[in-house]
């Protein structure tokens, strides 16, 4: 496809193809912003082309800085770095290729100290100190050329003898630049040793390119917001370029953006995705195992004798020059690339991953990684003067307030406390673990005698609310204090230590590994911590931000009696096994998103918060305590015919429909909703989607429907399937695909029914496009439990700080989180400019207030949408609308049995299941290709089988007129290559 070059702000932007109004709506703001170093939020409508804009705008931003031009990205990366000029280098300029593409991360740390801190000394090491550094270098480059099939290596030596203050020195050094050395955590929402806990490591300034990547001269040693694990600098050192971190909810959603950044020309920018273990690891060992997070923790700490030959490995794709040179990853790549890429090689995907964020222009990941601070520092993520693009954008407040609060069980506590108890016990460093032990206990004493206060709000259900300044005056009973909790987070760090200097016998000190306590018991501690930290900073600032709850409830637990030796002891009656037992939590809720934003918010160059669905937008700059400057709701690209957009109040039997909790318990609603959508399925052929405001209605309605037939009937009409609450990931895809399968391969039935729930798996990220969702019904407004004890707390904080802090009244952002929800299930239709549907609101509320509940939909939304009064006139309308584009797609497949009569072979080339024609044929308006100026051509996956012979001009001609004809009808199909000849 053609490209097109746009000056917008200064800035040049190439672009694949023309762009839409809305892309230049985008572009502009985010140019706009980022130049002005000032917060965005922008929404445009899903099929609009956003994420083109997004990459396209913000690269070309990014390497304007640089004054780089784009079509030198990609010979950038295969430059020969400059060498160095320091002491270290002259001596090795001999090494061999191999060591030059060896990661810096492994290489030889023989370095003095001096020089390593910029200065150039003569004097040398003696051979006979050996240093950890020395060793474990020694080891990695060892690694290199031992077995590929041996696995495991046995760690043969755990004690060595007490090093000098000189390699003390040399050690710290050297850890500042291995990374491998900080990667013992639990989980991905643990704390480095470096966090706010107790600063034991450093993390890793890096050299900037062009630079010895075995020593540290001309780099600027200091603490990680100086690092160039956050900025680029030229060669001068003077200017930083800002990273760009783009985050969305899921891997998933990752995977197509990174399909859209294949397209363009930034495919070549240094780049990296950072996921989970469970994306990522290789290990087949841990692969296996149910927590793999701990797994992999055991084997990089040598236990058992055993060791991750894969995590040894990192250094063989963990640069990005040599990433690019092996094949497939020369453009912009996917996770399961990497991954794949990783089994090859026998290198861990998942540390490449944080290793190649040192010099990556653009880092992918879930946006909980930038907004939850203890995954940000298990990450090594620095967003000090870093762009940070925030995509799917519209769950953010919730994930905010997630991200700083934190939930622990009593079971937890308990086991943590008897943990510690026998760490005690045992006497390992017992004047660290008794303070822990003592908050352990301290919060079990205070759950169980708060237990007998606590109020009942449901059948076996009761609870007790503290807020966040009652709650300091507990945790000052406790000792714990704004004074004592440094002390604690010192005691803490320290029992995360796994080295302690002991006496030997031959009078020397020794460093001695320490056990240390379990992942669970370090997670449970940390997340504690963190939310300890939130209360006690700044002066309590985020008290009043905070509610404590302890919530009780009753579960049927398995009882099992064992001997003194740990036998179990069966019982005949299994009855006598199960015993109801009390669960209690406490919960440290907090009702603030700003709160985890303060953290970011006055640090970052610039945020960019985008979606399809923002609407209404009036809520994020209150709730996240960050003034967006730059706010835009574009317009969607297609035209108002291709989408019918009505709102339906009564049902066929001229019932009145309004799904309040009142009315949906009755029989006559249920039937009612049942007969309308078994309507709108003997009108609409292929895919449909009915969105429920709940699980529980969806159960009601179906267990209605099948006593009285109407299920069976609905079956009769297309293949229902039904949206599992909670369940594997794999049978979730399992159920998508039959859904997918049976609109594919229809035979009797018309399509398929998706009945899905709102804030579900099917109404967030997924694409229903084409025949997949030729209508969406909505059931209802999915407002929020109102019985949730944290909805109605929230909406008690907002009544309480609206007039103070300008949030929104608790009753306006209860009803926005109901329109947020509606509009992502809305926005499951019209995945692209040639796509077509109907969006089916059922509720009466529409049409009796629309000044309340129409204001909340998306723009294009409010812009297109019609109230019917009866059933019959909107059914009326809804089959004129269905007829009239199948008549189109009728007539389409017959242009294109002709065309591919003609043209077997182009017909054949293509790819029917190929989303990316689909995709990149949508951006090609017809006024562009009715310019005549560009040739305009798909790529294909397999172009061996492109017919390459001689066309004559008459065959030219011929095509030429065939092709214009098609795209002045609006038909763009997956099966055709369309070429604009001049």
């Amino acid at each position: 496809m053609s490209s097109a070059e746009y000056t917008i702000g200064g800035v040049k932007i190439n672009f694949p193809c023309k762009a839409y109004p809305s892309q230049l709506a985008m572009m502009n703001s985010i140019v706009r912003g980022l130049n002005s170093k000032q917060h965005c939020l922008l929404e445009s409508p899903t099929g609009s082309g956003k994420s083109l804009a997004l990459l396209c705008s913000a690269l070309a931003w990014q390497q304007s800085l640089s004054g780089k031009p784009v079509d030198e990205s990609l010979s950038k990366k295969t430059e020969v770095p400059l060498s160095c000029c320091c002491t270290c280098h002259s001596k090795n300029s001999a090494n061999s290729d191999v060591h030059q593409r060896t990661s810096h991360h492994f290489s030889s740390p023989s370095t003095p100290p001096s020089e390593r801190n910029g200065t150039l000394s003569g004097s040398q090491d003696s051979p006979e100190k050996t240093t950890l550094a020395a060793k474990l270098s020694a080891k990695k480059q060892a690694s290199m050329y031992r077995d590929e099939n041996d696995d495991f290596q046995v760690e043969k030596k755990r004690i060595r003898p007490l090093e000098t203050a000189q390699q003390i020195r040399k050690r710290h050094c050297f850890e500042k630049e291995v990374h491998h050395l900080d990667a013992k955590v639990a989980s991905e929402k643990t704390t480095k040793l470096n966090s706010p806990l107790g600063k034991i490591n450093s993390i890793s300034p890096q050299n900037p390119p062009g630079h010895c990547s075995r020593c540290c001269c001309s780099t600027k040693q200091g603490n990680s917001e100086d690092s160039s694990n956050t900025t680029k600098k030229d060669h001068g050192g003077k200017f930083k370029i800002p990273k760009i971190y783009f985050g969305t909810r899921t891997h998933k959603q990752i995977a197509q953006i990174t399909r859209e950044l294949q397209r363009t020309a930034y495919s070549g920018v240094p780049m990296t995705i950072l996921s989970s273990r469970d994306h990522t690891c290789v290990h087949p060992e841990v692969m296996g195992n149910f927590n793999r997070n701990e797994k992999c923790m055991e084997l990089l700490d040598g236990k058992n004798g055993k060791s991750c030959y894969f995590y040894h490995g990192v250094h063989k794709m963990s640069d990005q020059h040599t990433l690019q040179t092996f094949q497939g990853m020369h453009k912009a790549w996917d996770i399961e690339e990497l991954v794949s890429l990783g089994r090859k090689l026998k290198a861990c995907p998942y540390y490449t991953a944080r290793e190649l964020m040192q010099n990556a222009d653009i880092i992918f990941c879930p946006y909980n990684y930038l907004l939850d601070a203890q995954i940000r520092e298990t990450m090594d993520i620095n967003l000090k003067e870093q762009v940070v693009i925030l995509d799917e954008a519209h769950n953010i407040e919730d994930c905010a307030r997630e991200s700083a609060s934190y939930s622990v069980t009593e079971v937890q506590l308990r086991f943590a406390r008897d943990e510690l108890d026998s760490m005690i016990n045992y006497n390992i460093r017992k004047k660290d673990h008794e303070p822990l032990r003592a908050v352990c206990c301290s919060l079990i004493n205070w759950l169980e005698a708060s237990s007998e206060h606590l109020v009942e709000r449901n059948y076996e259900s009761s609870c007790k609310v503290w807020s966040g300044s009652e709650m300091l005056l507990n945790l000052h009973k406790m000792g714990i204090t704004t004074a004592t909790f440094p002390i604690l987070q010192g005691h803490f760090s320290a029992v995360l230590q796994r080295e302690e200097k002991v006496p030997s016998i031959h009078g020397k000190e020794e460093a001695r590994e320490i056990p240390v306590i379990s992942a669970s018991t370090q997670i449970m501690l940390k997340g504690l911590f963190m939310v300890l930290d939130y209360l006690f900073r700044q002066n309590s600032r985020f008290a009043d931000d905070y509610k404590v709850a302890i919530q009780q409830t009753y579960s049927w637990i398995n009882q099992s009696d064992t001997t003194d030796h740990g036998l179990l002891i069966l019982s005949k009656n299994k009855k006598r096994l199960r015993q109801k037992a009390a669960v209690r939590v406490l919960n440290f809720w907090c009702l603030n998103p700003a709160v985890a934003f303060s953290d970011i918010n006055g640090k970052v160059w610039a945020i960019v918060l985008t979606s399809g669905t923002l609407s209404p937008m009036k809520s994020f700059s209150s709730e996240l305590g960050v003034t967006f400057t730059i706010q835009l709701e574009a317009n969607h690209v297609i035209n108002n015919s291709q989408v019918w957009v009505g709102t339906i109040g009564s049902g066929p039997k001229g019932r009145s429909l309004c799904a309040t909790f009142q009315h949906t318990e009755t029989f006559e609603f249920q039937d009612e909703v049942g007969a309308l959508l078994l309507s709108v399925c003997q009108t609409i052929s292929q895919g449909i989607l009915c969105f429920l405001p709940s699980y529980k209605l969806l159960e009601k309605l179906k267990e209605r429907w099948l006593s009285t037939g109407l299920w069976y009937n609905l079956e009769l009409v297309k293949t229902v399937i039904v949206e599992p609450q909670g369940g594997e990931k794999i049978d979730f895809d399992e159920l998508l695909q039959m859904y997918y399968d049976a609109i594919k391969y229809k035979g009797e039935k018309d399509g398929a029914l998706l009945v899905a729930v709102c804030r579900g798996k099917v109404s967030e990220g997924l694409d229903f496009s084409d025949d997949n969702a030729r209508a969406v019904v909505t059931i209802g407004i999915p407002f929020p439990n109102v019985k949730d004890l944290q909805v109605e707390l929230k909406r008690q904080y907002n009544d309480q700080h609206s007039k103070l802090r300008g949030l929104l009244p608790g009753r306006q952002w209860y009803e926005i989180q109901a329109y947020r929800a509606l509009n992502q299930a809305l926005g499951r239709c019209i995945r692209h400019k040639n796509d077509w549907g109907a969006l089916i609101l059922v509720d009466d509320r529409f049409r009796s207030n629309p000044s309340r509940y129409i204001s909340g939909l998306s723009k294009w939304v409010r812009q297109l949408i019609q109230h019917h009064s009866t059933f019959e006139s909107a059914l009326e309308s809804l089959a004129e609308f269905a007829k009239k584009h199948q008549k189109v797609i009728a007539a389409s497949k017959e242009d294109r049995k002709s065309i591919q009569g003609s043209e077997p072979t182009l017909g054949g080339a293509c790819s029917k299941d190929s989303t990316y024609f689909l995709e990149a044929a949508s951006h090609l308006s017809p006024e562009y290709a009715m310019e005549g100026k560009a040739k305009m051509c798909l790529k294909l996956p397999y172009p061996k089988m492109i017919n390459k012979s001689p066309i004559s001009k008459k065959e030219k001609s011929m095509k030429s007129s065939t092709h214009l004809h098609l795209v002045e009808k609006s038909i763009i199909c997956s099966e055709m290559i369309f070429v604009m000849l001049q």
